[in-house]
Formats: C-alpha cells, sequence, structure tokens
C-alpha cells in the first residue's frame, strides 16, 4: 500500500502540543487556587501579566497542535475499521475540545487584558477568573468522547496495545471526577485543584504515547477481522 505521512505529522502534531502545553504552564507560573483570596488573584495577574499573557498564546497553539493530533488519530482508527462510529466519535471529540479550548484561551486572556489595562476591574477579577477555572473543569465532560471512544476502538481493532484503552478509560474516569468538584466551595478538591493536575499528567502521557505509536507509523496489528490501519 502506498503510504503518505500524515499519520507522522500527526503524531509529531501531538507530541508538539504538549510542548507546548508545558512550557506554557512553566512561563505562567503556580496560579492561585479558587480558595485563595480575591487580592491573590489580583496581583498574581497584575504581577504576571506578560507571563500569563504568553501562556495564553502557547496554549492557544497547544489546542490547535492537538487538534492535528485528533485528526490523525481519526484517521488511523479509521482505517483499521470502517465499520465503526468510533473514529468519528474521537475526531467530533478533539474538535469539541479544540472549540472549547480556544474560547477559554481567549476569555482568560482578554480578562487579563481588560483588568491590567483598566485598574478599576482588579475589585472584580475574582469573579471572571472562577468562571474561567470552574469552565475548565467541566470540560472533563467533553473529555470523555474522545478518550472513551479511543478505548472502544483500541479494544475493538488492537490498532494501540490494550493498556492504551484502559488508560483511555482512566483519563475519562478522572476527567468526569474532575468535573464534579464544581459541587465543593472549599478544601483540596476544588475546580483546578488536585484532580486537575492529575487529569493533566494522565492526559500528556496518553497523548505522548498515541504520538509515539503515530510517528512510528507502525501500529500494532488489528485484531482478526478488522483492516491494519497501516499497510506494511
Amino acid at each position: 500500500m502506498k503510504q503518505s505521512h500524515e499519520l507522522r505529522w500527526g503524531g509529531l502534531a501531538g507530541v508538539a502540543s504538549i510542548l507546548a502545553a508545558l512550557i506554557g504552564r512553566l512561563v505562567m507560573g503556580s496560579a492561585p487556587q479558587l480558595t485563595e483570596p480575591a487580592m491573590t488573584i489580583s496581583g498574581f495577574l497584575t504581577e504576571r501579566r506578560v507571563q500569563v499573557l504568553a501562556a495564553a498564546l502557547l496554549y492557544a497553539v497547544a489546542a490547535a497542535l492537538l487538534l492535528w493530533f485528533g485528526v490523525a488519530l481519526a484517521t488511523a482508527m479509521r482505517r483499521a475499521d470502517e465499520t465503526s462510529d468510533a473514529p468519528a466519535l474521537v475526531l467530533a471529540g478533539y474538535v469539541l475540545l479544540a472549540a472549547i479550548g480556544f474560547i477559554g484561551i481567549s476569555m482568560f486572556a482578554g480578562m487579563t487584558y481588560a483588568i491590567t489595562t483598566h485598574p478599576p476591574l482588579l475589585a472584580i477579577a475574582a469573579g471572571p477568573y472562577t468562571v474561567l477555572t470552574v469552565m475548565d473543569a467541566i470540560t472533563g465532560i467533553a473529555m470523555t468522547v474522545p478518550f472513551g471512544a479511543s478505548a472502544a476502538a483500541i479494544m475493538r481493532t488492537n490498532i494501540f496495545p490494550l493498556w492504551m484503552a484502559w488508560l483511555a478509560i482512566v483519563v475519562a474516569v478522572v476527567a468526569v471526577l474532575g468535573a464534579f468538584t464544581i459541587v465543593n466551595t472549599g478544601g483540596a478538591v476544588v475546580p483546578g485543584g488536585p484532580v486537575a493536575i492529575v487529569l493533566g499528567v494522565l492526559t500528556a502521557l496518553w497523548v505522548l504515547a498515541a504520538s509515539w505509536f503515530l510517528i512510528r507509523e507502525h501500529l500494532p496489528i488489528p485484531a482478526t477481522g478488522a483492516r491494519p490501519a497501516m499497510g506494511h
């Protein structure tokens, strides 16, 4: 079979997405938790204005690259099994995540720009900051679409090792748990807290692993009856 290298480029996009997000996180620094005083939140946005805006740009790049990765992943899964709806759900899920990501990132950058340009707005900075953090937590529900569909596709075709399916399920479960942190207004289990950190780490590990298989362009042979994702 004549092969192009779109899957390899998609895998590289996945790795680049994680790197861009990680650099953005390091550039922005440790953001305050929702349980911290409003003055701490406004002070953080004021003192680290340039870093926050630079991080927002890096997160936007990461969202675009993640979409590219999602398209390549869905393509590989569709090649492995053209009769399943899972690849379409994977693609739709990554489109949804990218859209939510761009909206959230743009709103965060716009909020930071506005309140640091017009100082009187600093008094209400904690409000939109909290709204966007809660919005990010609820995004965990949307994450169940591409990760749940990926788990189903892997189990059906063996396009990736089985442990990738179970890791995708774990990511989906943690994402749902993260969404339910919005019912808490205090303590450690709040939006943007430890659950969000665990979810970020697990998601990054899964994307990097899937990207590696795409970059290699030598995916495991699907189960009997399913067409291989790639010819060799």
